[in-house]
């Protein structure tokens, strides 16, 4: 007679924990003075967000022709943890339809990646702006072209600066 054993593999469950960076918060700083504001709205909108009333709102800007960049948002990370961790960028429905915006993300102690990211598809929603970094340590936008797309002409796009989401 033979036995056949099944050896059934059984994944732990993994359980993450989301940190929200709003902007206008103790942690964001903003350089420029081309900014739009539209209150109670973005993703810490009452009832929705994690975020206090004195944060419900969104700013943004018009992006920036050719390789400069005339306003820019930079979120601290509040809490740095030594984990892998992934970026979200909250677009919202009344703007956001820039389709090369500049992020840079600082990680590692220190190291620094910059990554293009087309906001114009998202609506209501959390745009994925990378994964897999450890020790998340801040992120930074600005309203010019990201390296994707270096020196383009194109200008009036809406650059969106909301909430940013940490996944650890």
């Amino acid at each position: 007679m033979v036995i056949t054993a099944v050896l059934g593999l059984v994944a732990k469950p993994v359980f993450a924990t989301n940190y929200y960076m709003a902007n206008g918060g103790s942690y964001w700083v903003q350089i420029g003075s081309e900014w739009h504001t539209i209150n109670n709205d973005g993703y810490c909108v009452s009832g929705r967000g994690p975020c206090g009333s004195s944060l419900w709102y969104l700013q943004w800007s018009y992006n920036t022709a050719n390789c400069s960049a005339t306003e820019a948002g930079h979120w601290n990370a509040a809490q740095v943890l030594p984990n892998n961790g992934s970026v979200y960028a909250w677009i919202d429905s009344s703007a956001g339809n820039m389709s090369g915006a500049d992020y840079s993300v600082t990680y590692n102690y220190g190291s620094n990646l910059s990554m293009t990211v087309d906001q114009s598809p998202y609506y209501e929603a959390w745009d994925p702006v990378i994964t897999g970094l450890y020790r998340i340590e801040g992120v930074t936008l600005t309203d010019g072209w990201g390296n994707l797309n270096p020196c383009n002409p194109t200008t009036g796009l809406i650059v969106e600066f909301d909430e940013i989401k940490l996944v650890i």
